[in-house]
């Protein structure tokens, strides 16, 4: 039986979440009844051996007197077709056996399930479960309901599953369990503002209870599990400045901590969209956004080369032939890619669960598909318990599939997902010596599965077509603002909230906004900069009187940025020389700087002395100031030549005196 369309077409996952909300109340033959009674799954376990008695912690709300609670166990499920339709309640099989209790009578809202042991005699009070032929484990459906047991009127009902397993004393259930990477998102919508300070969608995400910070909670428990992160560099960027403004206590620290210990993918710092990029000239900008991601989570990690994240594994949107082998130059090796993302290969028959070719262009690398349905499954409504349940229930279906061969699945939050912490640690606990399951890092899924065959050759599988053509911003616009963040980051260094801003908003901006109100936010960030820039103060122009031949000249500069920069001071003056250099690097900690600058005065007279203060790079001209310099100081060779004049004015007076008074000789009367 084929596999739904939902593993091919994105689209068909929202179907698929439609209906498990159906499937989630209660029973369509229970909804024409009065509400009397409400039931919703708060626990159960991840599996069950053949001779347990399997626990299902109820939520029950009503008027439950003369009702029961009630599990009917459905035969197992042989395909993942069978699956997905029966989490929508549809075709769930036979019914193998039933358990029911008084619904006010439970024992801390439990109902168990006994099963049977089938190395045991028959023991009538629990329930005998029939196996796969040839089969240890398999995945059963199983409606939990409110009834009147009297007229068999049901009043709420929902569907859950359980994997059971025969006593192992024979060796493992399956001979290969199925490899499960698991990749957390770690991203905000707009997560900075145009001045560079934490959005307000941002800061309500990683507030107690908010989006970001129940994901960031559920890291602990994942201990002994392998989670891969997928971190927006902005998103962390913000963070990290949200918490220092908070009194809040975070889960932020936990996340940085498990940066430096989980396997986690690089990208670009903003989420951008690079085929257009690349085709529009801007390929090496992309790129750069790649390395600014890296180092932006290496530095909040706090990490040398442990823990740094992963840039030879690409998980990213769409790609194309130019993208990838742009990304390939930069170190790329293998991507994990969207099941949307790929071109439709026609039926598959089974779960895609090997690595395989991607082919684009000319340019080829390995990659693996996420299971988006099983991902949209695990997101759909409904309480935490029952999320994670059927996320593990279809795990164990594609186990099953072929449980003798090594095959491997990545299942993927959405970008911007919403799990409770409580389904987080629920998957990770079912994760855990689970007999079906096994989690592994996505480095160790690609070393560790061979890759899908298709025949005798390797299966080769293309990308669907994207748009090429539109970029979010003039090209022009796009390259000037790279530029000044270089710039800017060359004097004040990275992680400074204005340029985050910048080089948010540069290749990432709104996607449902027009080009002319991204350019106005990116307007907005650029004078965000100039006000940074604004706090440093420079010379003020003035006139400045030189005594003597050398001076210093004290120049004052003004820091109020509230953080140590480096800057450039180029001097200019055609009778002035500088000792120490025209062309000067200077450290200013915050607040005042005074700097001596050695002169020395070729000429007297009245000129200018040019001072300009500009980024490390020149990219930036932070200030230009004109100094009138008044120097009475004769130079050295002046004075050697005016003396030289004055002692041949003395000879020649002399010599014309002697000759006068030879020349005035009295004549005797």
């Amino acid at each position: 039986m084929t596999l739904l369309p939902a593993l091919k077409k994105i689209t068909a996952l929202l179907a698929v979440a439609g209906l498990l909300v159906v499937g989630l109340g209660s029973g369509a033959h229970a909804a024409s009844l009065p509400v009397r009674a409400t039931i919703s799954l708060q626990a159960q376990p991840p599996w069950a051996n053949a001779g347990d008695d399997a626990a299902f912690v109820l939520g029950l709300r009503g008027d439950l007197t003369g009702l029961e609670a009630r599990a009917v166990i459905h035969t197992y499920i042989t395909t993942r077709g069978g699956f997905e339709r029966a989490v929508t309640g549809k075709r769930l099989g036979s019914v193998v056996g039933t358990a029911a209790a008084p619904a006010d009578a439970l024992t801390n809202s439990t109902l168990l399930i006994p099963l049977q042991n089938p190395e045991l005699p028959r023991d009538t009070l629990r329930v005998r479960v029939p196996m796969p032929r040839g089969g240890r484990a398999g995945v059963f459906p199983i409606e939990l309901e409110v009834r009147d047991p009297e007229t068999g009127e049901v009043y709420a009902s929902l569907v859950t599953f359980l994997t059971i397993v025969s006593p192992l004393t024979e060796g493992p259930a399956v001979a290969e369990r199925l490899s499960v990477g698991w990749i957390w998102p770690i991203a905000s919508r707009s997560p900075i503002r145009p001045d560079g300070q934490p959005s307000s969608r941002l800061t309500d995400s990683v507030a107690a209870g908010g989006r970001l910070e129940n994901i960031a909670a559920a890291l602990p428990n994942a201990d002994g599990i392998a989670v891969t992160l997928q971190a927006e560099p902005a998103t962390l960027e913000a963070w990290s400045e949200a918490t220092k403004s908070s009194e809040q206590q975070s889960s932020f620290p936990r996340l940085r901590e498990a940066l430096g210990q989980q396997e986690s993918l690089a990208g670009s710092y903003s989420p951008i969209n690079m085929p257009p990029l690349v085709a529009n000239g801007l390929g090496e900008l992309a790129s750069q956004e790649w390395s600014v991601g890296s180092e932006t989570i290496k530095r909040i990690a706090e990490t040398s080369t442990e823990g740094t994240p992963d840039t030879a594994t690409i998980f990213t949107g769409a790609l194309d032939a130019n993208s990838i082998a742009l990304l390939q130059s930069k170190g790329l090796n293998r991507a994990v890619v969207r099941s949307a993302s790929l071109a439709n290969n026609g039926d598959i028959n089974l779960t895609p669960a090997q690595p395989f070719t991607l082919l684009a262009g000319t340019a080829s690398l390995p990659a693996i598909q996420t299971d988006d349905t099983l991902g949209a499954i695990f997101e759909a409504a409904g309480s935490p318990a029952i999320r994670a349940a059927r996320l593990l229930a279809g795990l164990s279906v594609v186990a099953l599939e072929l449980p003798s061969q090594k095959r491997g699945v990545v299942i993927a939050g959405s970008k911007y997902w919403s799990p409770s912490t409580s389904a987080l640690d629920s998957v990770s606990i079912g994760l855990r010596d689970n007999p079906l399951l096994k989690s592994v890092s996505i480095a160790d899924l690609f070393s560790t599965i061979p890759p899908e065959r298709s025949g005798n050759r390797p299966l080769v599988r293309r990308l669907a077509a994207v748009e090429t053509t539109s970029v979010p911003l003039p090209v022009a616009s796009i390259l000037e603002t790279q530029q000044r963040i270089t710039a800017f980051t060359s004097f004040a260094g990275s992680g400074e909230p204005a340029t985050s801003a910048l080089q948010h908003l540069l290749l990432a901006p709104n996607p449902t906004a027009s080009r002319r109100a991204n350019g106005a936010q990116l307007n907005a960030s650029n004078q965000a900069l100039d006000n940074f820039i604004a706090k440093i103060g420079t010379p003020i122009s003035r006139t400045l009187t030189l005594t003597s031949r050398r001076a210093e000249v004290p120049m004052s500069f003004q820091n109020d940025t509230g953080r140590p920069l480096t800057i450039r001071l180029l001097l200019e003056s055609d009778r002035l020389t500088f000792p120490s250099g025209s062309n000067r690097i200077i450290e200013l900690a915050p607040n005042n700087t005074t700097l001596q600058v050695a002169v020395i005065s070729r000429s007297p007279g009245t000129f200018p002395l040019t001072l300009t203060v500009e980024s490390v790079d020149g990219g930036i001209v932070i200030e230009r100031t004109r100094i009138t310099v008044r120097s009475s100081v004769v130079s050295g060779i002046g004075v050697l030549l005016t003396g030289a004049a004055g002692v041949f004015l003395l000879l020649w007076w002399v010599t014309h005196w002697r000759r006068s008074r030879k020349n005035s000789v009295t004549v005797p009367g």
